[in-house]
């Protein structure tokens, strides 16, 4: 065997260990790279499709905190009590000093139909004038809708009621506030 001949079998063995080598070794693992990387890829996509739905997620539950704080409004503005005017109308009335000596409530059942209830109390009081201010303030002010929806004044003041030193005045007031129907109400 000459040196052309060894040389030729070494160049044919190391072409052949490159062939044994590339069969037997760097194909499965490239082909098994290629399959890592795609199932990489469907990966990264599923995580970009979760991270989607959970900002969706954080936004669906600041429209339920914006939807709660509004159903806690309308729930003072419409009370599921009568009750809870009466008080509001009290407290306000002894906070002023207006002197309530008849109150009346009638329930108006005009609107079958509708997610309120209407109520007309009707109050006759004695007070002088900037005690009848200072009352309708309250009762205006209040977080629950009370309307004032007549009031006549008039100088009658029964013997016993008139303050020392104040010009009570006869108040004839009709107040309408709405009620919510909820909870079997």
């Amino acid at each position: 065997m000459n040196h052309t001949q060894k040389a030729v079998g070494i160049v044919i063995g190391v072409i052949l260990l490159l062939v044994m080598f590339r069969l037997f070794f760097y194909s499965p693992i490239s082909s098994r790279l290629e399959l890592l990387q795609k199932e990489s890829g469907n990966l990264d996509r599923e995580i970009a499709a979760a991270r989607s739905r959970l900002t969706g997620l954080s936004g669906i539950e600041d429209r339920i905190a914006e939807a709660r704080r509004t159903l806690e409004q309308l729930e003072l503005q419409y009370p599921r009590s009568i009750e809870v005017v009466y008080q509001t109308i009290t407290t306000a009335a002894r906070e002023t000093g207006l002197k309530i000596s008849r109150r009346e409530t009638l329930e108006n059942l005009a609107d079958e139909g509708s997610a309120l209830r209407s109520y007309e109390i009707n109050i006759i009081a004695y007070c002088p004038y900037r005690v009848l201010g200072e009352f309708l303030d309250k009762i205006i002010s209040s977080p629950m809708l009370i309307s004032v929806s007549s009031l006549t004044i008039s100088a009658e003041t029964p013997v016993g009621v008139r303050s020392a030193g104040n010009a009570d005045l006869r108040v004839d007031m009709q107040l309408t506030t709405y009620l919510s129907k909820g909870n079997g109400a």
